[in-house]
């Protein structure tokens, strides 16, 4: 079997990818392990927050481009991805990290984000159980959330409407031959060639590069995740705040979600994750100090999902060294919302050559990075 761009991971940046490319008359196949985010992938375990604030100045094109895509993309995948367009907002507690939220409206209107500034009384007006602490707010009211899952299943399919191949429910390797990665061999032994090999696997990612002696300063972590019992309506905005590990939403099922960069324990070969009981009780804990009204619900659920991360917190996207190889991974924790826009970008960069978006996410930034600062990243310990 044979393609011009094998696809290996169907989270939502592999499934975007394969959809961008098959829209473009390129023969596809979409490889994953088990199938559209799957357990503990991050595309199964993320909040799915559609948040165009806070972002890298090298990712706030991409970020605004998709928040375009996302307004019109469940009519265009023909599924119903749970898109609520609630807001996001970021709020400060005390005049010193009111001077961030000040200094973040500013850089971020000025780059062409819709931000706005809010006092207590406006914040109160978009979050009306918000803590009396906060202070200033930025709120970017067109943010908001979508299912992470429902999502890279739809990108999915539409790509299969489109003439992919999906091969699902099986594990690979990269197949190297004298002339680089010649595609992808099944755990079955069967071989799938490719002129174009792209590694959007995720935390899988780097067992994949490392098998073919390809060392990045790219690590897995396991990040955990909290939900609530049902509550009534309460919150449309996603919230964070400055200084706080926080990401909160209240989900189409009334559920509050509590993320943020709380770790998870990591454990096997198959990238396995475990939530941490004190992280738990503290990330709930957080979240109940910024939204009082949590406090009076009880946790009805914790998972930790497997996350692809770079050492600059900035994903790797583009031609690797290696001929035939092509990355889209280390999304540390932010790839979501980007997702239409990165497959549209990527689509773009295989088939009309260097895309100039996507300049700043190049593998070869990490020639720069030596050896020992690699190992020291990825043996990096978790806090716990």
């Amino acid at each position: 079997m044979s393609a011009d761009v094998i696809v290996v991971g169907a989270g939502v940046i592999g499934a975007s990818i394969a959809y961008h490319l098959s829209q473009a008359d390129v023969a596809v196949t979409l490889v994953d392990r088990a199938g559209p985010a799957f357990a503990p992938s991050a595309s199964w375990a993320s909040a799915g927050g559609l948040r165009t604030q806070g972002r890298h100045a090298a990712e706030r094109p991409l970020s605004m481009r998709a928040a375009i895509r996302w307004r019109e993309l469940q009519c265009e995948l023909g599924a119903d991805l749970e898109v609520v367009f609630g807001g996001h907002l970021h709020v400060a507690e005390d005049e010193r990290e009111a001077e961030a939220v000040r200094s973040r409206v500013a850089d971020e209107a000025a780059d062409g984000v819709e931000i706005e500034l809010l006092h207590f009384p406006d914040i109160r007006r978009v979050a009306p159980g918000i803590t009396e602490r906060a202070l200033l707010g930025a709120y970017t009211p067109a943010d908001g959330q979508a299912h992470p899952g429902l999502t890279a299943a739809a990108f999915a399919h539409a790509a299969a409407r489109h003439g992919a191949v999906l091969r699902f429910g099986a594990a690979c390797d990269l197949s190297i031959g004298a002339n680089g990665v010649e595609g992808v061999r099944l755990a079955d032994g069967e071989r799938i060639k490719g002129e174009l090999t792209v590694i959007a696997a995720g935390a899988w990612s780097v067992a994949l590069l490392d098998g073919i002696g390809l060392r990045l300063p790219l690590r897995w972590r396991g990040l955990q995740a909290l939900l609530s019992e049902v509550a009534a309506p309460a919150l449309a905005p996603t919230v964070t705040a400055v200084g706080r590990n926080l990401s909160l939403k209240q989900s189409p099922s009334c559920q509050f979600m509590i993320g943020g960069g709380w770790f998870g324990t990591m454990a096997g070969d198959h990238v396995e994750t475990h939530p941490v009981e004190a992280h738990v009780a503290r990330q709930w804990d957080v979240a109940a100090t910024i939204f009082p009204p949590i406090a009076r619900l009880r946790l009805a659920q914790t998972w930790a999902g497997a996350e692809a991360q770079t050492i600059d917190a900035l994903p790797f996207i583009g031609r690797a060294q290696m001929r035939g190889l092509y990355l889209a991974t280390g999304f540390s924790n932010h790839g979501f919302q980007i997702s239409p826009a990165v497959g549209e970008l990527v689509r773009d960069d295989i088939v009309n050559g260097q895309e100039a978006l996507l300049a700043p996410f190049r593998p070869a930034r990490a020639a720069g990075v030596g050896t020992e600062a690699i190992e020291a990243f990825v043996a990096e310990p978790i806090s716990l």
